[in-house]
């Protein structure tokens, strides 16, 4: 479903506020902020592991070399018990190039939320430091574009809210929706209701088809599991037996993504904050799949599964068998999980019934130009999509 819409008010003044903005532009200035940046993901309004320092910090080393990026750091006063400034809100940026070019959220292609961190209680506060801080640099960056943004939720509406009543000029559009999962229901009850019968005999058939083959097992990474390099090895090895190693996309297919992965999914089970999960037939994994945790929240942040046992379903079984542990997360405190599936993903969409919204927003900075640029925004797009879809006609013809 695409939605797009347009909303302004009456230009507003920035807020007075006891903030300071640090900016730093490389990993070794990163550093003295850690401590501070890894205590404001754990207390976000929302969580977004993606931005958290442990997975945020490789992804620069290793996927977005020679791009030039922003970290913005938003420090408030002290909170009652606290020694000096307390870090209210994270804004990783990707500056352009080009003059008059938009400032952009950081994204790459294994980044599937671009939700600013905001401290739980001050994200007002966090929101009006940052645009305040755009304001001043209109001239140069008269555009924030936010893609894969949240749609709904606390971060959504505390954002919407202030760039309303800031009389922001805001572009809003490219709205979809993805499956999630809501955690703590009887397993048993919830399969009932998203599988017929028909369908959930069909998979137990095939399951036993497996099993006549060999010792068909799951197994489960465990918090402290002494093996973690067998896993990562497996799930990347897995990976590039499959369509995504012939088509170079797979995690293992270069040194920089397998880094990347490798240096994440390692940070993540040193903090109790990764899960993983395989299905094998005589030890050969059939599928796995890579979780990462930051309650309330979680992200389904990989899947692979053998593709020379497809006739057998085996992503299918997988998730079928791992809905009842998902079910107790709640337990650690995890109440929901991202899928971070396209929105066509069938499987996904079939066994995960509810929805999460996501969309972009093309934002002025506050300036002349930043307002101009945004209205004219809209025609451009759809400027664009005639001549794609004439092109086609064109092309259709011959």
């Amino acid at each position: 479903m695409l939605v797009e819409r347009t909303f302004d008010t009456a230009a507003a003044q920035p807020v007075a506020h006891t903030l300071r903005v640090k900016v730093v532009r490389s990993l070794a200035a990163a550093v003295p902020f850690l401590a501070a940046w890894e205590a404001l993901a754990a207390a976000a309004l929302e969580p977004n592991v993606f931005y958290s320092p442990w997975l945020l910090m490789p992804a620069l080393q290793y996927l977005l070399q020679g791009q030039g990026f922003a970290l913005v750091f938003v420090f408030g006063s002290p909170e009652e018990g606290a020694a000096g400034p307390v870090l209210v809100g994270f804004f990783p940026l990707l500056e352009p190039v080009l003059p008059f070019a938009p400032v952009r959220l950081l994204n790459h292609d294994y980044c599937f939320s671009t939700a600013p961190l905001l401290r739980a209680g001050r994200e007002r506060e966090a929101l009006d430091t940052f645009f305040d801080w755009m304001q001043e640099r209109r001239l140069r960056h008269p555009l924030l574009r936010m893609e894969g943004a949240p749609g709904d939720g606390p971060v959504a509406a505390a954002m919407r809210n202030c760039m309303k009543e800031r009389g922001l000029r805001v572009f809003e559009s490219a709205h979809f929706q993805r499956p999630l999962f809501r955690t703590g229901e009887d397993p048993e009850s919830y399969l009932q209701r998203i599988l017929p019968g028909k369908r959930r005999s069909e998979y137990r058939r095939q399951g036993k088809r497996l099993a006549e083959l060999g010792e068909f097992r799951t197994r489960v990474l465990q918090a402290g599991d002494g093996d973690l390099e067998a896993w990562l090895a497996a799930f990347v090895e897995l990976e590039q037996r499959g369509w995504k190693g012939a088509s170079n996309s797979g995690l293992g297919s270069q040194e920089r993504t397998r880094r990347f992965f490798e240096e994440s999914a390692r940070a993540a089970h040193a903090r109790g904050q990764l899960s993983m999960f395989e299905l094998s037939l005589d030890g050969r994994p059939l599928a796995m799949l890579c979780d990462f945790l930051a309650a309330p929240g979680a992200y389904a942040f990989k899947m692979g599964f053998d593709e020379s046992y497809a006739k057998y379903s085996p992503g299918v079984l997988m998730e079928l068998e791992f809905i009842p542990l998902r079910h107790q997360l709640k337990a650690r405190g995890v109440h929901w999980i991202d899928s971070c599936a396209a929105p066509d993903n069938q499987v996904t969409s079939r066994l995960w019934e509810d929805r999460r919204t996501l969309c972009s927003y093309m934002v002025s900075s506050g300036g002349l130009l930043g307002d101009l640029l945004v209205r004219l925004y809209p025609f451009a797009k759809r400027m664009k999509r005639r001549v794609l879809q004439m092109k086609a006609r064109l092309a259709g013809d011959r």
